[in-house]
């Protein structure tokens, strides 16, 4: 298990911390809170901790997702 920091990409706000089996990838949809978030960039990944920048993933991908 490796801690994984996620923060938004434009404020820098730390949005969750959890413990992930692995880092996510880049482009990889991830659930934070209620809201569906796609990874842009892993910073720092190394084998005891991640920081990942995300944004919220587009309204119409989600749609599709849950369809």
């Amino acid at each position: 298990m490796i801690p994984v920091q996620y923060r938004d990409s434009q404020t820098e706000d730390i949005l969750e911390r959890r413990y992930e089996e692995c880092a996510p990838r880049m482009g990889e949809r991830v659930r934070i809170g209620f809201e569906e978030f796609q990874v842009l960039f892993r910073w720092r990944c190394v084998p005891t901790s991640c920081i990942v920048y995300v944004r919220r993933a587009p309204a119409e991908v989600r749609v599709r997702a849950a369809a």
